[in-house]
């Protein structure tokens, strides 16, 4: 499983897992919680995809970028919040160049897609060093 943690098939799966992090994950709890009756928008699975989708291509480049040719499974939990931060920010400022506001002000929609890059970033990492390396978690206290 050492050969899907890094290159093109590394990078590939991490751009599903954010999409479907965003999409199902970030999408379904907003469909589930803030706006069960689709006053706001019906369709926020798809529509949480996309950024999800542009999220995901914006993390492997920076991941591929600052981080060389390290595995996913070799950087630290903190570098891997840190570039989910920097492309929450980056999904952030798409969304405000085009003018999506869903009536949030520009600190909220900065801070949201902040907060939801860092949790998939940090979910990409677990989903890496977990899942498919086929190993459970051990907690020490």
């Amino acid at each position: 499983m050492k050969k899907w943690m890094s290159g093109i098939r590394g990078t590939v799966l991490m751009i599903l897992l954010w999409i479907v992090g965003w999409g199902l994950g970030f999408g379904g709890l907003i469909e589930a919680f803030v706006d069960p009756d689709g006053k706001i928008l019906d369709i926020w699975f798809t529509a949480m995809a996309i950024p999800g989708f542009i999220g995901g291509v914006v993390f492997s480049a920076l991941l591929r970028i600052a981080e060389g040719r390290r595995s996913f499974d070799e950087v630290s939990l903190v570098r891997f919040a840190i570039w989910g931060a920097a492309t929450g920010l980056v999904i952030g400022g798409i969304a405000m160049a085009r003018g999506i506001e869903l009536s949030l002000t520009t600190g909220k929609i900065f801070g949201i897609t902040t907060v939801l890059g860092i949790v998939a970033a940090i979910g990409s990492a677990v989903f890496f060093r977990f899942v498919a390396r086929q190993q459970t978690p051990t907690f020490s206290a």
